[in-house]
């Protein structure tokens, strides 16, 4: 598996438990850090494209702010069908700084 990783944003910049929209090389991301870890997955709704990072986030589960469809950040199921999935990509953190994998495969 190729890895293609990118700086995405001072590990500073992302609080604990909230969500944060970033374009990285033409990708939209949403990154999400929970108890000191970092999720990335894609920031586009599987049912309509809306912007995950303006939803809600409980727990693991983000929620689509467009028609409530909630999905979980470490893996990118659709909750309700988990045959349906959104990209996730490995993040790093080195020197403070977060690195996003934009290689699919997660």
């Amino acid at each position: 598996m190729t890895e293609s990783w990118v700086f995405a944003i001072d590990e500073s910049s992302l609080q604990d438990y909230s969500l944060k929209g970033i374009k990285l090389d033409g990708n939209f991301i949403l990154l999400v850090k929970i108890d000191r870890e970092i999720y990335a997955l894609s920031n586009k709704c599987a049912h309509m494209e809306c912007l995950l990072s303006k939803g809600s986030l409980e727990g693991y589960i983000v929620k689509c702010p467009c028609h409530d469809w909630k999905f979980d950040v470490r893996t990118g199921e659709f909750v309700t069908a988990n045959e349906i999935k959104i990209p996730t990509y490995q993040t790093k953190i080195s020197e403070g700084s977060i690195y996003v994998n934009l290689e699919e495969g997660r």
